[in-house]
Parts: C-alpha cells; sequence; structure tokens
C-alpha cells in the first residue's frame, strides 16, 4: 500500500527548533539530526505499523542518535506526523493536532 505523508505545521516549528538547538551547542550536529529525523520519517512510511500503537492510536518512531521522536498516526492511507518530540518532554502538547 501506498501512503500519503502529512506533517502538522508545528511538527515543522518543533524540527526547526531541535535543529538550531543542538546546532548552536556542537556545529555540524543539527544536520546530523535534520538527516536522522528524515531517515525516521522514511522507515515510517515503509513500515507504519513497524512501532506500537499508544494512547490514541499514535506511535512513536525513534530518531537514531538522538533522544528524539517522531510521533505520527496512520489514518487509512495517509500517515499523519503531529509532532518532533524530546524523548524527556511530557508528550501531551500535540495530542490535539489533527491533519
Amino acid at each position: 500500500m501506498s501512503y500519503s505523508l502529512v506533517v502538522h505545521h508545528e511538527a515543522y516549528r518543533e524540527l526547526d527548533e531541535a535543529e538550531r538547538y543542538i546546532e548552536a551547542r556542537r556545529t555540524g550536529y543539527g544536520r546530523k539530526f535534520r538527516d536522522q529525523v528524515d531517515a525516521s520519517m522514511r522507515s515510517i512510511l515503509e513500515r507504519p505499523s513497524g512501532y506500537a500503537k499508544r494512547r490514541g492510536g499514535f506511535r512513536y518512531g525513534l530518531v537514531v542518535k538522538f533522544p528524539y521522536r517522531v510521533i505520527y498516526k496512520v489514518e487509512g492511507d495517509m500517515i499523519f506526523i503531529a509532532a518532533v518530540y524530546h524523548g524527556k518532554r511530557k508528550p501531551f502538547g500535540w495530542k490535539d493536532r489533527r491533519p
């Protein structure tokens, strides 16, 4: 099955914010972070059921080498990326997001 990917505008903002934060602390790592998030999203597209369902049907895709998660939900033939969150943050601010 072919899936379309829909990313919430706040998830883009979170991704940009995290990339700037990481880059400010270690030069070159912001780009590495972005590359790993992209790889996580590709993995989610290839195997959307690869991560266990959590509350509300959301799943948490891991970002390799960084303590972040790509939080998504599969709805029919669409994968909705709700957030890009640090694993230590309380993951509740994104729960009301819709495609």
